[in-house]
């Protein structure tokens, strides 16, 4: 496991919050994409398998906090509690679902229509369905960029663990 960070430590969080913001300088596509693109976005993971649920003081479920502001990620939070902000969507799932959507094994347009995960306000989605399919071509693109970060995936199995580069 050299140099491979947990897949959703504070440690794996720091070093996607760079990746994106290195990509937001390097990357003209990327910056086009989300030059006046804000979101408050949380997204509820549960069912975290036993490594994980240790560094989080032995909970089943984390909050991953982030806010961003024309693109930039102003405020990046992961934590065991909802933290004290305004929050235009949460998003819920299990870990395995978050773990093949960050892998790419599976489409996050395809774990949203299939109800693999959960939208809440979900009004709000229908309501500016521009916004929405903006916010899954953005959310694929950071989704790409995470991945370059080398990542260590937990497990309950006998085989306790999994990486991807």
């Amino acid at each position: 496991m050299e140099n491979k960070l947990i897949f959703l430590s504070q440690e794996w969080i720091r070093e996607v919050t760079k990746a994106v913001q290195a990509a937001r300088v390097s990357d003209e596509e990327f910056k086009r994409m989300t030059s006046n693109f804000t979101l408050n976005l949380l997204y509820k993971i549960s069912g975290l398998p036993a490594g994980l649920r240790q560094l989080y003081s032995g909970k089943d479920e984390i909050c991953f906090f982030i806010k961003l502001e024309k693109g930039g990620v102003r405020k990046l939070q992961i934590g065991t509690e909802v933290p004290n902000e305004k929050i235009d969507f949460t998003v819920s799932s299990n870990y395995d679902v978050a773990k093949r959507i960050f892998t790419g094994e599976l489409n996050l347009a395809t774990a949203f229509f299939n109800h693999q995960f959960k939208v809440e306000p979900q009004s709000r989605l229908y309501r500016n369905p521009r916004f929405a399919a903006r916010a899954i071509v953005v959310g694929n693109r950071i989704f790409k960029i995470a991945r370059q970060v080398p990542t260590h995936f937990l497990s309950d199995g006998v085989d306790s663990a999994e990486s991807v580069t």
